[in-house]
C-alpha cells in the first residue's frame, strides 16, 4: 500500500523534467525583465536626484555667496556637494543608484550632469531639451569606441557637437540597431578615424562632424542629409552620393568610388 501511495502521489522522472524546464523557461523571460524594470527604476531616481542638485545650486547662487566656491574651481564634485549641505539647502549628498552612473558638476554651463561610464569612457546624455542627445565632453581614455543604444534607459538619438573633438580616436562603431538620426557639427573633428559605417536610422550629419580625420572608406544609408562638408573631401562624396545613393565608398585617384 504504502508503495502504490508514492507512485500515486509522487512526481515521475519526465515529470520532474518537465517542471525544471518551465522553471528555466520562466527565469529566462521573467529574470531579465525585471532586472529591466529595476534599472529604469534607478535611472528615475537618479534623474530625480539630478533635478535637486540643480535646483539647489541655484538656491546658492541667487544667494550670492562670497566667495562662491562653486567658482573657485579647486573642489572636488562630491565637496561642492558638501558645500550645499553644510548651507542646509542639499539635506545629504545624492548618491547615484544606478551602476556606472556618477554625478558631475559642469562649471562652463553652471549646472550638473550625470555621467555614465562605458567602458571606461565617459559620455554624457543631455537632459531637457537635449533629452537623448550625447552632449558635453568625452573625457575617455578610450580610442576605439562603441556609441550606445541607449544610456540610463534613454535611447540615443544624437551626437552634439563637439563632444568627440580631438579625441585621438581611432574607430568609431555604432549598434546596427542604433536609434541616432543626426550627427551635429564637429562632433568626431580631429581624430584618427580611417572608417566609418553609419547606422540606417541616420538621416543628417552636420558641417564638419568628422573633418580632420584621414577617412577613405564610409558606409551609408539613404536619404542622408549632408550639410556642407562633413570629412576630408566629402563635396566629392556628396556628388557620388547623390547619384548612386545607399551603399559603401571607397576614397581611392581624388574621387569617392561606390563598391
Amino acid at each position: 500500500m504504502l508503495g502504490s501511495k508514492i507512485d500515486k502521489n509522487g512526481f515521475t522522472l519526465i515529470e520532474l523534467i518537465v517542471t525544471l524546464l518551465i522553471i528555466g523557461v520562466l527565469s529566462a523571460v521573467l529574470v531579465p525583465s525585471y532586472i529591466g524594470y529595476i534599472d529604469k527604476g534607478k535611472a528615475a531616481s537618479d534623474g530625480h536626484s539630478l533635478g535637486v542638485l540643480n535646483e539647489t545650486t541655484r538656491i546658492y547662487y541667487a544667494a550670492d555667496p562670497s566667495p562662491n566656491l562653486f567658482e573657485a574651481g579647486s573642489l572636488t564634485d562630491a565637496a561642492l556637494m558638501q558645500v550645499l549641505v553644510d548651507e542646509g539647502i542639499l539635506p545629504s549628498k545624492p548618491t547615484p543608484k544606478l551602476d556606472n552612473n556618477v554625478f558631475v558638476w559642469y562649471a562652463s554651463n553652471k549646472c550638473w550632469l550625470l555621467i555614465h561610464e562605458i567602458s571606461g569612457a565617459e559620455i554624457t546624455l543631455g537632459t531637457g531639451g537635449f533629452s537623448g542627445y550625447i552632449t558635453g565632453t568625452y573625457t575617455g581614455a578610450a580610442t576605439e569606441l562603441t556609441i550606445p543604444k541607449t544610456l540610463d534607459g534613454e535611447e540615443v538619438l544624437a551626437v552634439y557637437q563637439d563632444v568627440f573633438i580631438g579625441k585621438g580616436l581611432t574607430s568609431v562603431t555604432f549598434p546596427a540597431d542604433s536609434g541616432i538620426t543626426r550627427i551635429h557639427a564637429r562632433a568626431f573633428k580631429d581624430n584618427k578615424l580611417t572608417e566609418i559605417v553609419f547606422p540606417s536610422s541616420l538621416t543628417r550629419i552636420d558641417y564638419g562632424a568628422f573633418m580632420d580625420n584621414n577617412i577613405t572608406k564610409v558606409t551609408i544609408g539613404s536619404g542622408v542629409y549632408l550639410e556642407g562638408s562633413v570629412f576630408q573631401n566629402s563635396d566629392t562624396f556628396k556628388t557620388s552620393y547623390a547619384a548612386e545613393g545607399a551603399g559603401t565608398y571607397i576614397y581611392s585617384g581624388g574621387v569617392w568610388v561606390k563598391q
